[in-house]
């Protein structure tokens, strides 16, 4: 046993965990399957369903509500309840949930403490959530004393844990005190990154169990976020999670849709009893294939990952460039995006003006002190400054800034640059989004459904894109006469996205010229990048198989010599007794 805190955690995964699934955790000695090269232990998602609710009204369950007599797998209220005051303590007066950050006119998008995507793309993957669990829960609690529950699942779709609400801390904090403090696991989860972003900002977790999570989203969810919101969290692109979907969840909640009529006007014990009853048979199909399940993951790595490399030798790419044009992409793509300001224009200006000057002073003491070596230092982080700035304004050369002050061409300029930027970013995100589904011609069910569920995501945003289109083409025809101004876009197939298409010229905004990246012009390593990730992902599924099949051998080892050593007790016991009557 070991600590954490005040906390006695165990050495190995519980007996309770080893019970819900032996292929996770039936392993005999955790430790030393901790050298494995997988990056995590094990993964589990999280999902809530809103359609298992119970009545508020009082004469739907009028009947008898013994007690839950049975081993229960939903947390406890009480547990619940410390949860809830916990958050509430750690939140104390800032804005909590629903509540939209206020944005200042010309402030610069950042990045929260701890996160990798920047400020602008958590807010826009917040909003597009929070509306409908809004109108969700306010329909709900006029009618319902329980809302619903939320389940947390292994990989393998086995039940670890309920709770009669909405509240994943509850379960995460419930799976660290059966877990060794070492032990690193992934969460999928439909809003990870909100998830995330919280527990660092308010300090929800404790930072040994912190440090020890990482984020993803379950696939189904994930084409509701942002593009930077999916370079991070999907789980095809987030490694350790191999080939899981996180979809676990829904299968539970189709298995149990049938319970929905009459669990809905049941008692609050009838309904723990029902679901737990329904739990233990589904535990008991899963026991019976687990073998089966195993081999056909291991059927679908293995067809995934040919398929994959033969396609990546169909390339001419060089392997050894891929990995770093992934970085270079997810590098670029994660940059926070300039927003325009009617107001830093001149600020900006006056600070070049002021560093000019300095720059200039610095020049005559450097002179007059004989490049004293701290002067010289003073004086190179000054030029660097002052350069920074004016790559930010884009001009050139600048051969007079104190008669462009007040120059409204330049500010117009400004303007522009900062609304393409944002321009080109959404058309990026658009495009590699929707490329994985225009390539598709064979789809299952499920496929298709995932198919419709993503491209209603992308096409939302559209209306945004269009609008940044409009507001381009308003300061272009705002420049000045005499002055090169730039080209204006076309909204007719701005979302091909072709080389020749005036979004990618830079004419009267940017004097310099840059080729693009090979993860964005070069076709081939476009598709090599994904192929790559398949690729990764398929040999991380595939040694984390052959690491479940060990544990379940193991397992089943263990409950042979089990159940040989009851039998042999029991004969013991039989002669005994036998031999006994024969006396008496």
């Amino acid at each position: 046993m070991t600590s954490l805190g005040d906390e006695v955690l165990p050495a190995q995964p519980s007996d309770y965990l080893c019970s819900r699934c032996p292929v996770f955790f039936g392993m005999q000695d955790w430790q030393k399957d901790h050298g494995s090269h997988l990056k995590l232990d094990f993964h589990v998602c999280i999902d809530a369903c809103f359609t298992q609710k119970r009545s508020a009204n009082s004469h739907g369950a009028d009947g008898p509500d013994p007690p839950n007599p049975t081993r229960s797998v939903v947390i406890s209220d009480e547990e619940v309840a410390r949860m809830e005051a916990h958050v509430l303590a750690c939140r104390g007066s800032l804005p909590g949930r629903g509540t939209k950050r206020k944005k200042r006119e010309g402030d610069e998008d950042g990045y929260e403490d701890g996160m990798r995507i920047p400020v602008s793309t958590l807010d826009a993957c917040r909003e597009s959530f929070l509306a409908a669990d809004e109108k969700r829960e306010k329909a709900s609690t006029r009618f319902f004393a329980d809302m619903g529950i939320m389940a947390l699942l292994c990989r393998h779709d086995c039940v670890l844990w309920l709770v009669k609400k909405n509240y994943a801390l509850a379960l995460i904090k419930k799976l660290f005190e059966h877990l060794p403090p070492t032990m690193t696991i992934g969460i999928l989860y439909d809003i990870a990154c909100q998830l995330e972003c919280s527990c660092l900002k308010y300090q929800l977790l404790k930072q040994g169990i912190l440090s020890h999570i990482i984020f993803s989203i379950s696939i189904f969810h994930a084409y509701g976020h942002q593009w930077p919101c999916q370079l991070i969290y999907h789980p095809r692109k987030c490694g350790g999670f191999g080939l899981s979907d996180g979809e676990g969840c829904e299968r539970l909640w189709s298995a149990l849709k049938m319970l929905i009529p009459p669990l809905r006007v049941s008692g609050y014990h009838q309904q723990l009893f029902v679901l737990n009853a329904q739990v233990r048979h589904l535990d008991g199909k899963n026991l019976n294939t687990f073998g089966e399940w195993l081999s056909r993951r291991w059927t679908r790595c293995q067809t995934k990952k040919s398929s994959a490399e033969h396609a990546l030798r169909q390339l001419s790419v060089d392997e050894a460039n891929i990995c770093p044009e992934w970085r270079a992409q997810v590098e670029h793509q994660m940059k926070p995006l300039s927003r325009r300001s009617k107001t830093n224009n001149d600020e900006q200006i006056s600070k070049i003006l002021t560093l000019e000057r300095t720059l200039s002073n610095l020049d005559d003491s450097v002179r007059a002190l004989e490049m004293q070596l701290y002067e010289c230092t003073h004086r190179s982080k000054v030029a660097d400054t002052l350069r920074r700035w004016k790559a930010s304004l884009g001009i050139g050369q600048l051969n007079d800034l104190q008669q462009l002050r007040r120059s409204i061409f330049l500010q117009i300029r400004l303007d522009a640059q900062a609304v393409k930027a944002c321009l080109r970013e959404h058309l990026r995100q658009r495009k590699f989004e929707i490329e994985r589904f225009e390539r598709s011609y064979r789809q299952t069910v499920n496929e298709h459904k995932l198919h419709v569920h993503a491209e209603a995501s992308i096409q939302r945003r559209n209306p945004t894109i269009r609008k940044l289109i409009t507001t381009y083409n308003n300061l272009c025809g705002e420049a000045p006469a005499g002055v090169i101004a730039p080209h204006s876009i076309s909204p007719t197939g701005i979302f091909q996205l072709d080389v020749d298409d005036d979004i990618w010229q830079d004419v009267g905004l940017d004097g310099n010229d840059m080729a693009p990246p090979a993860w964005l012009a070069d076709e081939n390593m476009c598709a090599a990048i994904k192929f790559q990730l398949e690729v990764d992902r398929c040999n991380e599924e595939r040694a984390r198989i052959m690491r479940e099949r060990c544990v379940l051998q193991e397992w089943m080892m263990a409950e042979w010599d089990a159940l040989q050593e009851a039998r042999t007790r029991a004969e013991h016991v039989y002669d005994i007794l036998s031999h006994l009557y024969i006396v008496c």
